[in-house]
């Protein structure tokens, strides 16, 4: 399985790594660390996607940066592979698609998850 972190929305895929799906939304707590720990090992996770706003021309946004700092810190709390992945659009995806206003990051994170699956299955030849 695999999760993705979106601020503080989490999402995880099926064990096939196919469809992703809503988790939970995680509040940014100084035990925020802790509690991802425990999802990934109650859901067996063994990759985090984490999304990252890229800016149109490609550039690092500030909040980018700041993603940035929260990945290089679970990296060292956590010892599970971490990959960015574009969120762009995402809220607004999940938005369109009805999400209400407290589902939101979670929405939001399995669009970045489903977009990271698709993706690394057409990469790997596996549609």
């Amino acid at each position: 399985m695999i999760t993705e972190i979106r601020g503080w929305g989490i999402a995880v895929s099926d064990e096939g790594g196919i469809f992703a799906f809503p988790r939970a939304v995680l509040q940014n707590t100084g035990k925020i660390f802790d509690e991802i720990k425990k999802i990934c090992v109650e859901e067996e996770i063994e990759k985090i996607i984490v999304g990252v706003p890229i800016s149109f021309s490609g550039g690092q946004s500030a909040q980018a940066g700041k993603v940035f700092a929260f990945v290089k810190s679970l990296k060292s709390y956590i010892a599970i592979p971490i990959e960015n992945e574009n969120e762009i659009f995402s809220t607004k995806a999940a938005l369109d698609m009805g999400a209400s206003k407290e589902k939101i990051d979670q929405s939001a994170a399995a669009i970045i998850l489903q977009s990271y699956l698709d993706r690394t299955r057409i990469m790997n030849n596996e549609l």
